[in-house]
């Protein structure tokens, strides 16, 4: 069964599978759920949808305004080329975003006029692809830390319209709505919007995951959309949900909410189609390789039935003109400013024996050939260190790099930079490092290292292949911003801690004040 799920999902199944092979899937699919289960791959609309056709165009969680492997996938311009042809097709065609767009990106960490860029390439290059709907991703708020002042000229620059239910900003003492200045006034975010389509009124709400910023109020999210759906559901004919929450979320939304039709999610980055009841749960790939095609029809009873598509966005599908100008815009900019940098983003650095997985979900968990690669030359970078530590969530590349390894993938890998330090700490202050970072597992604080490992079964770290003696002091490989204090469950650790003995920052002119470099450098020799 998982066999025929998985192909009926890839991104070729809506050419590849006749009706025949199609029915007899659904028959499985049925007999499975009577035995074990409660969620079902989606089928096509039922016979009585006849009405005229709505069209949804969904991604979520792209940080690229390029295609990523060699060209093979993804990329905006093409997006902007399935949205225009699906419109041409058919007027009712709205184009939404699920979040997670403005951050991390590698041009948004350059410099355009003297002032950091922080997503204005990707506003950009969305308000000419023609996007009509966004909510918030967790990842929006990574451009402030107290106040919402990059986030808010974002939002000002977008042509396309913001929902959420669940997200306020800190104004003075209290918490109001996120607002868009345009013409002169603050418009609110509103917690949903209602479309006017030929079959009848659909709903749109939309909520996003909590974070941890002192700006920002982020309800729960289930509450919150139970508690929009309420108010929409008696003006609309069918109500639908943009969120940017976990898969499990998602879930508990359409056993919350039986009467949703539809939920176009985000945050999980890899493409999913489940129905949970009657609730169509879609996400797409990240970084736009692939986009979901869902397709709406009322049926004689006014019931909404969906139909929907995973479209790979691979060299098949042009590049839309009037998008790639804007793309080209940013990437000539980004070229100056990798230049000025002393960056080459097409010299090749290193050739992967085997795939660079930087995805979120494997960086952030375990070890990979990237994360070894990284912590490797932070150890080379300080022949006397014992140990190379450095935080998963550093890695925001979000993607597995295969065969050619250029300057470019470099810095997809590590957008942020930053240097590595030499520390001396106790055995002590390390392993209680090494066990808070283990505990971080499947979030930023997640270590990376090289040269020590853990042992199971007698819970034990080893240093090097010997047991760590906590009445000892090592030698520490780490990076920049471990030692700020910053990461999650790590406010310990900083340079006043009693455990820290000494602390060794590179000159300004030393490669080491940058990992890329250190990086670069390392794979070159």
């Amino acid at each position: 069964m998982t066999l025929i799920r998985d192909y009926l999902l890839s991104p070729y199944h809506q050419t590849t599978i006749s009706p025949m092979k199609r029915f007899l899937y659904t028959c499985l699919v049925g007999l499975s759920i009577a035995g074990c289960r409660t969620t079902q791959p989606v089928s096509q609309l039922a016979p009585s949808a006849s009405g005229k056709p709505i069209t949804f165009l969904h991604i979520n969680d792209v940080y690229e305004i390029t295609p990523l492997d060699n060209g093979k996938v993804g990329g905006m311009a093409r997006v902007a080329t399935v949205f225009r042809g699906l419109k041409k097709d058919n007027p009712n065609t709205y184009f939404f975003h699920a979040g997670d767009f403005v951050s991390p990106s590698v041009i948004g960490t350059l410099k355009s006029e003297g002032k950091t860029i922080r997503g204005r390439q990707m506003v950009d290059v969305m308000n000419a692809a023609g996007v009509q709907y966004v909510t918030f991703g967790n990842h929006e708020f990574d451009l402030d830390d107290e106040q919402p002042t990059n986030l808010q000229e974002r939002i000002n620059e977008s042509t396309f319209d913001w929902i959420v239910a669940n997200a306020r900003q800190k104004q003075g003492g209290d918490f109001v709505p996120f607002t868009k200045q345009a013409g002169g006034q603050a418009r609110p975010f509103p917690a949903s919007v209602i479309l006017q389509t030929p079959g009848g009124k659909i709903g749109v709400m939309a909520v996003t995951i909590p974070v941890n910023k002192p700006y920002v109020q982020i309800t729960d999210p289930i509450e919150a959309a139970r508690a929009e759906y309420e108010r929409l559901k008696p003006q609309c004919d069918a109500v639908v949900a943009l969120t940017h929450i976990d898969m499990v979320d998602d879930r508990r939304l359409a056993q919350a909410l039986p009467g949703l039709a539809l939920i176009m999610g985000g945050h999980d980055h890899d493409h999913m189609l489940e129905r949970v009841g009657n609730v169509v749960i879609a996400k797409a790939d990240a970084n736009a390789k692939t986009a979901y095609i869902h397709r709406l029809r009322f049926d004689t009873n006014k019931q909404l039935q969906v139909e929907s598509e995973l479209k790979a966005i691979d060299p098949s599908t042009p590049d839309d003109s009037l998008t790639q100008v804007v793309v080209n815009r940013w990437q000539k900019i980004a070229d100056q400013s990798f230049k000025a940098l002393r960056f080459d983003p097409t010299q090749v650095v290193t050739v992967a024996k085997e795939p660079w997985d930087g995805r979120e979900a494997a960086v952030r968990r375990q070890a990979t050939a990237m994360t070894d690669a990284i912590a490797q030359a932070m150890r080379a970078a300080y022949p006397t260190a014992d140990v190379a530590l450095f935080n998963g969530g550093s890695i925001r590349i979000d993607d597995v790099v295969r065969g050619n390894i250029t300057q470019y993938d470099i810095v997809r890998m590590l957008p942020f930079g930053g240097g590595i330090q030499r520390v001396a700490m106790t055995g002590r202050l390390l392993n209680s490092l090494l066990h808070t970072g283990r505990l971080n597992k499947g979030r930023g604080g997640f270590l990376q290292m090289a040269g020590a490992r853990y042992d199971e079964p007698t819970s034990t770290w080893f240093i090097n292949d010997k047991p760590l003696q906590t009445d000892r002091d090592y030698e520490v490989a780490i990076s920049d911003f471990l030692m700020t204090g910053k990461e999650f469950g790590l406010n310990y650790l900083t340079p006043a801690n009693a455990g820290v003995k000494a602390v060794v920052k590179p000159d300004p002119n030393d490669p080491r004040t940058d990992i890329r470099k250190v990086l670069i450098n390392h794979l070159r020799q």
